[in-house]
């Protein structure tokens, strides 16, 4: 059975290729490889005897293990495409909220517990406040707007018509007790465009490999590999995406720097302004827009350490890095 193949096998690429000392600002993009651990299912074999006197073997579940080797996150040698700065660079951190609706009976729960109450206690008083403030409404025969419609919403033998009636002619609406309610953080989303305009054939053949670079990680390896049809697709390769600028010799972070991600999306489009081709038939214009995804929701943890190498860990492991690293802290590389 064939290997897939580790790599794009013409890496490290860089654009432009013509005068490209003179570009002191680049984006980097290098390909990396998650290793995980091997992991076994345990089944628990048993033999019963059934009513006819044969023998039955059953199994169960007993639990899940992995392998001593941890997981691994490698940076492929030589994967490696150094472009041009992007125009510009967005970042968005997003953030969901939701609006939560406590109604009377969580509206008190929710006072007497941050008064100190219990959970348990909390709850019993406000449904007991709740269900004696109705019932003295009604003893004590209370004719207010809102002793009717929050009586009539309390019976739940009165239609939904007849409340929504009670409400309207009392010009009445009891309070939802509205909260803002925080669910999560979004996974943030990175677009880049470039536009290629290679000078010779070398260059325009270097851009195509650059294209073939990204859709080469981007897509899965099916499982088994080469075979006339496959049962499962092991995972994607990621991404560590840096935007630099030189400063003295270094390379500096630009902007928020991006957690290891997936590429997404991948479009291309060749000579979209004009028909004209090289010598050799190669495009003299294309044009490359990606499309990467963080493969987890930033946490303040992720802000704090937006400066080290830590930051880019996939799942708290360190990666082994085949060039500089960053030893102090100030976004310098």
């Amino acid at each position: 059975m064939a290997a897939p193949q580790k790599s794009s096998a013409f890496g490290p690429y860089k654009y432009p290729i013509e005068k490209s000392d003179q570009y002191k600002s680049r984006i980097t993009f290098q390909a990396i490889k998650v290793i995980p651990p091997e992991v076994t299912i345990r089944v628990k074999t048993s033999n019963t005897v059934a009513e006819d006197g044969s023998e039955q073997t059953n199994k169960s579940f007993s639990g899940i293990g992995a392998s001593p080797a941890s997981l691994k996150v490698n940076e492929i040698a030589g994967e490696k495409a150094d472009l041009y700065l992007p125009l510009s660079f967005q970042v968005n951190d997003g953030f969901d909220y939701a609006s939560a609706s406590l109604g009377l009976g969580g509206a008190a729960a929710a006072a007497a517990m941050n008064s100190g109450g219990s959970i348990a206690g909390s709850v019993m008083e406000s449904l007991k406040s709740g269900a004696q403030s109705v019932f003295d409404l009604f003893k004590t025969g209370a004719v207010s707007r809102v002793a009717a419609v929050r009586g009539s919403q309390a019976i739940p033998l009165i239609p939904d018509a007849v409340k929504s009636a009670i409400a309207i002619t009392a010009r009445v609406t009891m309070n939802p007790n509205i909260r803002t309610q925080f669910n999560g953080v979004s996974v943030r989303e990175f677009n880049f465009t470039f536009k290629f305009l290679p000078k010779s054939p070398q260059e325009s053949r270097e851009v195509n490999r650059i294209v073939k670079f990204f859709r080469f990680h981007a897509y899965p390896v099916e499982m088994p590999y080469g075979q006339p049809y496959s049962i499962a697709f092991d995972y994607p390769n990621m991404f560590k995406v840096r935007l630099l600028s030189e400063v003295q010799g270094m390379f500096r972070n630009i902007g928020t720097p991006i957690k290891l991600c997936y590429l997404k999306t991948v479009s291309t489009t060749y000579n979209p302004t004009s028909a004209v081709l090289h010598p050799d038939g190669s495009p003299t214009e294309i044009d490359l827009t990606l499309t990467f995804t963080e493969y987890k929701p930033l946490s303040r943890y992720d802000v704090v350490n937006e400066g080290n190498d830590s930051f880019y860990n996939f799942e708290n492991a360190p990666s082994s890095s085949t060039g500089q690293t960053n030893r102090g802290g100030n976004d310098f590389i």
